[in-house]
Order: structure tokens, then C-alpha cells, then sequence
């Protein structure tokens, strides 16, 4: 599936801020200027200045254009606002990814998943388990469960190289948003073997439900993050209601 146009716009503006080329509290170039030199209409060009606001990288001074107020962090970042796959995230974050399969499996909804998830319970569903290596540490584990009806099959290959890009490029399944939940919880004995977490007896879990543009439910996970090295960035914007 090709890649919008005001997408691929809004990932070079935003390699540019994260790589300095435009610096914090610097005003972009106009709308006219980015139309240019993209080739395209200014309402394509809103539409990656949208996004670049939604997860707080500029912000739209009234009269005068958009003002860069991102600034580069010591620490890798995981958006929780957007959809970003981890290895969207670790190519932004300029971190190597590596990713080892430790299970995959069929099944079904259990009355405990559903309550968690949301998915109905006797749905048939792909589990799969996943080692996440960044730059050579292994940091996360994920347990994702898959719809059949949406995937009805995953291998080693596509699990280890990228689940979104098989399910957006192959199957040509549209997701649309995702609601995420975080926690701080213990670690048990399988994150102390598996995650390394520098002496710490505790991990970030992130709980996730995603949705197609169906409105169908097709993916649960459950991220276990170890908190060495580890940030996750927000974006809240005021409301006009609440001024």
C-alpha cells in the first residue's frame, strides 16, 4: 500500500527536527515554501503540519506560522498518542531493532482476555510472543493476539521482520487508531530472565487495543518494557472550553 503523500511529508519535517536541521523554538518554512518544495498543494502540507503538532513537535503561532518546540532527548522515545509500529520508532529513535520469535500459537478468547480486551470471547485468535532487542539489549517482551478473521496466519519471518508492514502492505488491513493503557508492575521470574533491567525489580506494561478503519478490534497486546533508558512522550493540547 503506498504511503500518503502528507505522511511521507510529515516524517522528513519530523526527521528534521529530531535531527536539529530545524531547531527548537525555530518557525518552519511557510506553507508556500513546503508546497515547493514537496511538490504539492498547501492542504497536503496541513495535513503533516497536523500530525507534527498532534505529537508535539511545533505548535501554530497565530500571525506568524509554526514554531519548532521539540527538543532532542538523551533518551529514546516511544509515542503514546500516535500508531507507531516499535520499528517505526526505533528507526526515529535511530536505534538498531532486532526481534526474536519465542512462541506462536492459534487459540481462542478466554472470558479473562475479553474482559481485558474487549475482543468476544470464542473469537479464534494468532498468538504471538516477541523478544525486542534495541541496539542489541533486550528490553521488551510483547504478547500480541491477532483476529484470525483480520490474520489467519503469521510465520517466524513475517514475525521477525514486521507483523504492521505484512498486515498493511500484504493483507491490506487499514488501522486506524489505538486506545493504550500503562502500568508499573513487579517483574516476575520470565522478565528477570528475559528483559534486562539493570537491578530493577519492576517493568512498564503497556496495554493496547487497536482497531481497524472498520471499527473491527483486531489486535490485543500487552508490552512489557523494561524502565532502563526508557521514556514515553505524550502530547495534551487545551481544549478551547477549558481556557
Amino acid at each position: 500500500m503506498a504511503q500518503a503523500k502528507y505522511n511521507q511529508i510529515f516524517q522528513t519535517l519530523r526527521g528534521r527536527i529530531e535531527s536539529g536541521a530545524y531547531g527548537f523554538l525555530e518557525m518552519l518554512p511557510s506553507e508556500n515554501t513546503l508546497a515547493e518544495e514537496f511538490a504539492c498543494t498547501r492542504n497536503t502540507v496541513r495535513k503533516a503540519l497536523a500530525l507534527l503538532v498532534a505529537q508535539g513537535y511545533v505548535q501554530t503561532m497565530q500571525g506568524r506560522g509554526i514554531q519548532v518546540i521539540s527538543r532532542p532527548r538523551a533518551t529514546s522515545t516511544f509515542l503514546v498518542g500516535g500508531i507507531e509500529s516499535l520499528q517505526d520508532a526505533a528507526a526515529r529513535n535511530r536505534m538498531p531493532l532486532s526481534t526474536h520469535m519465542i512462541s506462536l500459537e492459534e487459540g481462542t478468547v478466554d472470558a479473562e482476555m475479553a474482559m481485558a480486551s474487549g475482543m468476544t470471547e470464542g473469537a479464534e485468535i494468532i498468538a504471538v510472543k516477541r523478544l525486542r532487542l534495541l541496539d542489541d539489549v533486550p528490553l521488551i517482551v510483547d504478547t500480541s493476539y491477532f483476529l484470525t478473521s483480520m490474520v489467519p496466519r503469521l510465520t517466524q519471518q513475517i514475525v521477525e521482520s514486521s507483523i504492521y508492514a505484512y498486515l498493511e502492505e500484504v493483507l491490506g488491513v487499514r488501522v486506524a487508531s489505538a486506545t493504550r493503557r500503562i502500568t508499573v508492575e513487579r517483574a516476575t521470574d520470565e522478565d528477570r530472565r528475559l528483559i534486562h533491567l539493570d537491578g530493577m525489580d519492576c517493568v512498564v506494561v503497556v496495554s493496547s487495543v487497536t482497531f481497524d478503519s472498520a471499527g473491527v478490534l483486531f489486535e490485543y497486546t500487552r508490552s512489557r518494557h523494561s524502565p532502563v533508558d526508557f521514556a514515553f512522550q505524550d502530547t495534551a493540547h487545551r481544549l478551547p472550553a477549558e481556557r
